[in-house]
């Protein structure tokens, strides 16, 4: 890791109320990871998890777009702003469940030339029309590239994502299109990170994106990897993790 800063690593969930007990589960899962993980050398004052939700960010008034399918859909791309443009942080959506310590994706991988770092899928076709709850399944380039993004806050590139070009940029999927950088400001991740549930099967994933949908909806109960979420929902209860 080629890092001077010593702050603390901050990950922020992304938080939609109708997913909240997705987030819950998420947020379990990194503690459960950190406990058991052999690669977690720190105590928890060295990684910070926080809710990324929009009745959190004051000032915040981009108006929601017709096929806005969460509530952190943009907000994700103001967290070098949110950090001060110090320090490493992480964003993830909330359907994610770490099986690994998210504390080893910047021991391992982090390299200060890029401005983020993701896992980069390669272009595929969703199994399906619709996601979650009846959303919407859109198509474009680099799908699912930003729902984890190792983000270098200080870098120069990341200046530009001040509190008004997130809010005002048009149009969105320019941001998730990571159209601010250069393809060299992109740095890539391992695909075990970001492991698509019913598209890859992987023998050792260190984080399950449940990106369809998972067992907190419905119509997702059984998938390929939901016994995963299963036990970290169980782990949660045992330990009363569930704090919000």
């Amino acid at each position: 890791m080629n890092f001077s800063t010593t702050l603390p690593i901050q990950i922020f969930i992304g938080y939609d109320p109708s997913e909240h007990e997705a987030y819950e589960v998420c947020k379990a899962s990194i503690r459960e990871a950190r406990m058991r993980d052999p690669w977690s050398l720190f105590g928890d004052n060295d990684l910070i998890v926080n809710r990324l939700y929009t009745k959190g960010i004051h000032g915040w008034y981009r108006e929601r777009e017709e096929h806005q399918s969460t509530d952190f859909t943009y907000t994700r791309f103001l967290v070098p702003y949110l950090c001060g443009y110090e320090g490493i942080s992480i964003f993830c959506d909330c359907d994610f469940v770490f099986l690994a310590d998210p504390e080893e994706l910047v021991d391992k991988y982090f390299d200060s030339k890029y401005a983020v770092q993701v896992v980069k899928h390669p272009p595929y076709v969703p199994r399906s029309q619709v996601k979650m709850d009846g959303k919407t399944q859109h198509t474009m380039p680099r799908k699912n590239w930003a729902s984890l993004i190792m983000f270098n806050n200080e870098h120069p590139k990341n200046k530009q994502l001040t509190f008004e070009y997130v809010n005002e940029h048009m149009p969105g999927r320019d941001l998730h299109q990571f159209k601010w950088l250069d393809d060299e400001d992109i740095g890539a991740l391992p695909l075990e990170w970001n492991c698509l549930d019913d598209y890859y099967l992987l023998e050792n994933p260190k984080a399950i994106h449940y990106t369809d949908g998972g067992p907190w909806f419905e119509n997702y109960k059984q998938t390929m990897y939901s016994d995963k979420w299963y036990e970290v929902k169980e782990w949660m209860q045992r330990h009363d993790t569930n704090e919000e």
